[in-house]
């Protein structure tokens, strides 16, 4: 998953980096026989976490804010209000919750079919029986798994850039500063991901956070905007 559905554990024993990079029992399809989500629904499970997240991500968005260059900020949302241009920066933070619920409905149904990350598809030989998944042990596993955390990453990059251009209008070095942090929240979720699949957790928590910080700059310069009309 994507997005904030990366930052959503669906790992939540504890075990050691060498037992979470252990081969997953499969049946005799080849498919997985367990399903690495808690017994938790999706839906509730992955709103609590984006609540959290998203709450922290309007906390520290209001401090920047607050405790920041705010005359300036300021005027740059005076300049959004003039321009009527509030309307696009809430615009912008609907849009994410669209993609919120793509991921919800992908988890849903992830945790339905057992098909644990990272694989993102299921594939079957005409007239076979059996199910082809990713090769997950040695320097192969690694390898599938560095490419995912890679389209991780481009995955992501898109809603990344939109945010970026967005709040950065208005809070220039805040948005520096965000995004040499999300960096490497992405480095070290991709460095963690091609060790195991339950490595990659830590830094898609982070990244996600720092994602939802973006968007409370975001709608609070909305919201001020539209205020300000």
């Amino acid at each position: 998953q994507a997005t904030l559905a990366q930052g959503v554990p669906t790992h939540f024993s504890r075990t050691s980096r060498h037992q979470s990079a252990m081969p997953q029992e499969l049946d005799a399809r080849g498919l997985p026989v367990k399903t690495d989500y808690p017994t938790m629904p999706v839906p509730a499970m992955y709103a609590m976490f984006s609540s959290v997240l998203g709450s922290m991500g309007v906390g520290i968005g209001f401090a920047i804010y607050k405790f920041g260059a705010t005359s300036k900020f300021d005027g740059k949302i005076d300049a959004l209000a003039k321009n009527d241009l509030g309307w696009v920066y809430l615009g912008l933070a609907a849009l994410k919750q669209t993609q919120f619920l793509i991921n919800v409905n992908l988890g849903v149904h992830r945790k339905e079919a057992k098909i644990n990350v990272p694989d993102q598809q299921v594939y079957k030989a005409h007239g076979a029986t059996t199910y082809v998944l990713m090769e997950q042990e040695g320097a192969l596993g690694s390898f599938n798994r560095a490419q995912r955390a890679l389209q991780n990453y481009l995955e992501q990059l898109p809603g990344f850039l939109a945010f970026f251009f967005s709040a950065g209008y208005v809070f220039p070095f805040p948005t520096f500063v965000m995004t040499l942090l999300f960096g490497g929240c992405r480095v070290s979720a991709a460095v963690g991901y091609t060790k195991a699949a339950k490595e990659r957790m830590a830094g898609n928590i982070a990244s996600s956070l720092v994602m939802e910080t973006f968007q409370g700059l975001v709608l609070l310069a909305g919201v001020k905007a539209l205020l300000r009309k």
